[in-house]
């Protein structure tokens, strides 16, 4: 498939020579005319030379003149006879490496035969003057040949600079010569082995006969023009909003990639191999690549990145600021290596722009989030008991900021940012403005629980809360913080653990001690208490399985022993105010079994979705 198209594009380019051909036929006319006239006198010249043998030209003081004219004049009519020749199979020749061979040979006749001219022109001019000075008559047959002959010779001369004018045969063949290059630089396969060999030849040639700016050009618009249709990207000319960023900022990270790595990467390979035996001393193929990446799209890709930093600050916007800025140090050292010399000057400034915006935007996020969580302290959550989604985000925030894929990116970041204001970065200053974030988290907290007026109620959320903190063991952040800070949690959370079951089945215990009334209204009462406890509190959260049985199991521990025991200690009594009452059937009271069952049933996981400013989601 490959060679049939090499030949039908040779065969069009074979009919576009001999179409400028027909265009020139007037001055091959002249020439072949100046040619025939030259042979007719090459003639004359040697009947002439056959004169002279005879006797009576031997004597003659300039009979060797003119026999030594004669052998330039037939050297040049030799070399314009190849010309012709070679003109001819130009325009037969079906092959790329063939016709580039024809061209040069070509232009090495043209150049053979002005040289030629100007030689047998030196000889017939010197001749005649010799013979004019020596006493030949003006109108001597010899001296008039001499003459037409120099005439016709100073018109083959001009043969080569007529090739080179437009319509000429060597003007017409280089111009086939790039049509065929611009064609080979739109195929897919443009690296294959025969495409190189044959771009290779073409622009060697090219050059040879000072045509490569030309030959440059070709090559730069057409590979321009082929990137151009692989990053035809609609949303590098849109207006970014919040809702549609994160799919476009995804997209353009891809791009980069493919941009940098494959892309470019493959063209400054192409413009190396294609130009390395040319033009090295203004180095074509830095500056082919130069201009090539220049105009093909790279330059919008880096003011996209560059325009993130202009839509909505938020925590959400720092992570995807840090995906940005890896996607750029990921493909630096191809960045440096490639977008070099004085064409990629501006793609180096937008990089530097980009990088610049990237970092900014980072900082500007980053070290205002422990003011983004006291901005949350006056909106109290609706308490049940459970962790306020604040902190469940910013906790898992804080672990995506310090995991394995974004901590190194932070840090360089922040070194960068830093350096930039002569200060030097320590990991230690992540880690104190962590603990500022975790800091406010705190006092958000302890705020909302002092807000809310049901003691026991607090007293749960607190444990909640210190539970979700001390759950962070095997994560980033709890590593980070240490055992210490985590073995306070679970301390806190065990000691409200502690003054919830005090608060709440406490109080209910105390009923149990009240003398001045009878065992079945003491009963009563306790099985009241218990019941509005349990409406109340059933339906607040424990958010931990393992926490809500531990706290279980002290409540049952605390109540149903005592319980038991009373109903032991008044079971006899308890069943004569039986005996003395017609319905007993009022009596209303727990079993120790049927207490515990339902103090176990207690609380409730997590449920429900809470919108949080800190991440812009619902959960």
């Amino acid at each position: 498939m490959a060679e049939t198209k090499r030949l039908e594009r040779l065969k069009a380019m074979r009919s576009l020579l001999k179409s400028e051909m027909e265009k020139t036929k007037t001055s091959s006319l002249v020439l072949e005319k100046t040619g025939s006239k030259l042979e007719e006198i090459n003639t004359k010249l040697l009947s002439l030379e056959a004169d002279v043998k005879v006797e009576r030209w031997r004597s003659s003081p300039f009979s060797d003149h003119i026999r030594y004219t004669i052998a330039p004049i037939s050297a040049a009519l030799r070399v314009f006879a190849t010309v012709q020749e070679l003109e001819r199979d130009l325009m037969s020749c079906n092959e790329v490496l063939g016709y580039v061979s024809y061209v040069k040979r070509l232009g090495e006749a043209l150049k053979l035969l002005s040289s030629s001219c100007v030689l047998a022109l030196n000889w017939l001019e010197d001749t005649l003057k010799f013979l004019s000075e020596n006493g030949m008559p003006e109108d001597h047959p010899c001296g008039l040949r001499f003459r037409t002959s120099i005439e016709l010779l100073r018109e083959l001369q001009m043969t080569e600079a007529r090739a080179y004018r437009r319509g000429g045969s060597l003007h017409t063949a280089l111009e086939n010569l790039e049509t065929e290059l611009e064609m080979i630089l739109e195929e897919e396969e443009v690296l294959s082995e025969y495409n190189l060999r044959d771009m290779k030849a073409i622009i060697k040639r090219l050059d040879a006969h000072t045509v490569l700016t030309n030959c440059v050009h070709v090559y730069i618009k057409n590979r321009t023009r082929v990137i151009q249709k692989r990053f035809e990207i609609d949303y590098l000319e849109r207006t970014i909003t919040e809702a549609d960023i994160e799919g476009y900022i995804y997209q353009w990270r891809v791009d980069v990639e493919i941009a940098v790595k494959e892309v470019y990467e493959f063209e400054s390979n192409l413009c190396n191999e294609v130009f390395k035996d040319v033009g090295e001393e203004h180095d074509v193929p830095l500056h082919c690549f130069g201009a090539i990446a220049s105009n093909s799209g790279i330059l919008q890709l880096l003011r996209f990145g560059s325009r993130i930093r202009k839509c909505k600050k938020g925590p959400p916007k720092l992570l995807k600021l840090l995906e940005c800025f890896s996607t750029m140090d990921n493909v630096r050292t191809e960045f440096n290596r490639l977008f070099r010399g004085e064409e990629c000057s501006e793609i180096r400034r937008e990089t530097r722009e980009l990088i610049r915006n990237l970092v900014k935007g980072v900082c500007e996020i980053f070290w205002e989030l422990p003011c983004q969580v006291e901005l949350q302290r006056p909106n109290c959550p609706l308490l049940d008991g459970g962790v306020p989604k604040l902190v469940s985000v910013v906790t898992e925030y804080c672990n995506k900021l310090l995991g394995d894929k974004n901590k190194p990116v932070l840090s360089k970041i922040l070194e960068i940012d830093l350096g930039w204001k002569n200060e030097k970065y320590q990991e230690e200053i992540l880690i104190g403005h962590m603990y500022n974030i975790l800091r406010e988290i705190a006092l958000n907290l302890d705020a909302w629980s002092s807000s809310n007026k049901e003691t026991a109620l607090s007293y749960i959320f607190m444990m909640n809360n210190h539970s979700h903190f001390y759950g962070l063991r095997e994560t980033p952040l709890g590593l980070m913080m240490g055992d210490s800070w985590l073995n306070a949690h679970e301390q806190y959370r065990d000691y409200y653990a502690a003054l919830y079951v005090k608060e709440s089945w406490g109080k209910l215990l105390s009923l149990l001690n009240n003398k001045a009334q009878t065992v079945k209204r003491t009963l009563q009462a306790f099985a009241k208490g218990f019941d509005e406890i349990y409406r109340k509190q059933s339906h607040w959260v424990v958010e931990d399985e393992k926490v809500r049985w531990k706290i279980c199991e002290a409540m049952v521990k605390t109540v149903v022993p005592r319980y038991k025991s009373y109903l032991q200690s008044y079971i006899i009594l308890l069943a004569e105010e039986d005996a003395h009452k017609s319905h007993g059937k009022d009596l209303n009271y727990y079993t120790p079994k049927g207490l515990e069952m339902k103090m176990k049933a207690m609380f409730k996981s997590k449920e429900g979705a809470e919108f949080s400013h800190f991440d812009g989601n619902r959960d």
